[in-house]
C-alpha cells in the first residue's frame, strides 16, 4: 500500500507561500492607504486577517515587508518590460508599448503603483543596493530599445542612450505621480486603457521626434 506522505501534497510549503503573500498583499494595501511610516505591522495584520505574530514568522519587521514588496513584486513587471525590450518592432512600437504598460499598472494595481511612487521611490530606501539594482534593469530595458533604434537607424547616433532612458522613465515618473496625487485627472470620457495608449502615444511622440534619425526629420 502506499503510504499516505506520498499521496498528499505538500500543503505545508504552499500553505506558507500563500500566507507569505497574504501578508504583502495587505501591506500594499495598508501602506497605500495610511503611508509606510503610519503603518503599523499589526495594521498588516488586522488587514490579511491573521495573527499579529504570524506576520513576524514571516518577516523581520515593515521595512524587510517593504523592500520585499518591491524586490518580488517588481521582477514580474520588469520581466514584461523587458520581454518588450527584445520584441520585433519599430524603435516607437517598443516605447509606445513600455509605455502604456507603465501608465496602465495604475489601472490594474493602484496600490502598488502608489506604494512604489510615494514609499519606495521617493525615500532614502530607494538608494540601497538591492533596489537600484531592481529598478535599474528598467532604465536598462529602455535604453535596450533606443541603443537597438540606433542601430537600425531609427534613432540619432550622436545622442547617449543611457542619459536619453532616464528622460524617457523620468517623463513618465512625474506623469503617474501626478495620477496619484490627483494632480492629473484621468480622462472620463474614455475607458482607462483607451486614455493610457493616447498618454503613452503623447509621451513617446514628443520624445522620439526629437531623436528621429536626419532623413526622418521634418
Amino acid at each position: 500500500m502506499m503510504s499516505t506522505s506520498s499521496t498528499r501534497p505538500n500543503t505545508g510549503i504552499q500553505t506558507r507561500s500563500d500566507k507569505r503573500n497574504l501578508i504583502l498583499d495587505a501591506a500594499i494595501r495598508v501602506f497605500a492607504r495610511n503611508g509606510f511610516h503610519k503603518a503599523r505591522v499589526s495594521d498588516i495584520a488586522r488587514e490579511a486577517e491573521i495573527a499579529y505574530g504570524l506576520v513576524y514568522h514571516y518577516f523581520k519587521n515593515k521595512e524587510e515587508i517593504l523592500n520585499t514588496i518591491l524586490e518580488e513584486r517588481w521582477t514580474g513587471f520588469i520581466e514584461a518590460v523587458e520581454s518588450i525590450a527584445t520584441s520585433h518592432g519599430t524603435t516607437e512600437e517598443k516605447l509606445v508599448a513600455i509605455t502604456a504598460m507603465i501608465l496602465g499598472a495604475y489601472r490594474v494595481r493602484p496600490d502598488w503603483v502608489k506604494v512604489f511612487v510615494l514609499e519606495i521611490q521617493r525615500s532614502s530606501r530607494f538608494a540601497e543596493p538591492g533596489q537600484i539594482r531592481a529598478v535599474g534593469k528598467l532604465f536598462q530595458a529602455v535604453a535596450r530599445v533606443l541603443r537597438d533604434g540606433q542601430a537600425k537607424g531609427e534613432v540619432r547616433d550622436d545622442l547617449d542612450p543611457d542619459v536619453a532612458c532616464y528622460i524617457v522613465v523620468g517623463g513618465l515618473e512625474i506623469i503617474i505621480t501626478g495620477v496619484v496625487l490627483g494632480v492629473i485627472e484621468v480622462d472620463q470620457s474614455q475607458p482607462e486603457n483607451e486614455y493610457y495608449q493616447k498618454v503613452a502615444r503623447t509621451v513617446v511622440e514628443i520624445f522620439l521626434r526629437g531623436l528621429a534619425s536626419e532623413g526622418d526629420r521634418p
